[in-house]
């Protein structure tokens, strides 16, 4: 697999139309437990916190010096829009 693969999981939502972006990356498509592990912390993390309306942005296989980070870029956007409470990476 030459290309990034991005994960995009919703969770639940709330009354609220904002959501918590939660982000994670790794570097190479060979690190994707590493990719999980964020994963699975952040999930962690907002059950712990009683977070229910989260939007889990990824990037698989795209170095940190890129200019571009397909989606951080989108989850930026969001953000831009105010429709992000808060980012958890």
């Amino acid at each position: 697999m030459n290309q990034a693969q991005n994960f995009e999981v919703k969770a639940q939502s709330s009354s609220t139309n904002k959501v918590t972006a939660l982000y994670v990356r790794v570097s190479t498509l060979d690190q994707h437990s590493g990719l999980e592990s964020q994963i699975r912390t952040l999930k962690e993390f907002c059950e712990k916190n009683k977070i229910v309306n989260y939007e889990i942005f990824a990037d698989e296989g795209i170095s940190g010096a890129k200019n571009s980070r397909p989606s951080l870029d989108r989850m930026m956007s969001l953000v831009r829009e105010g429709k992000v409470d808060s980012v958890v990476v």
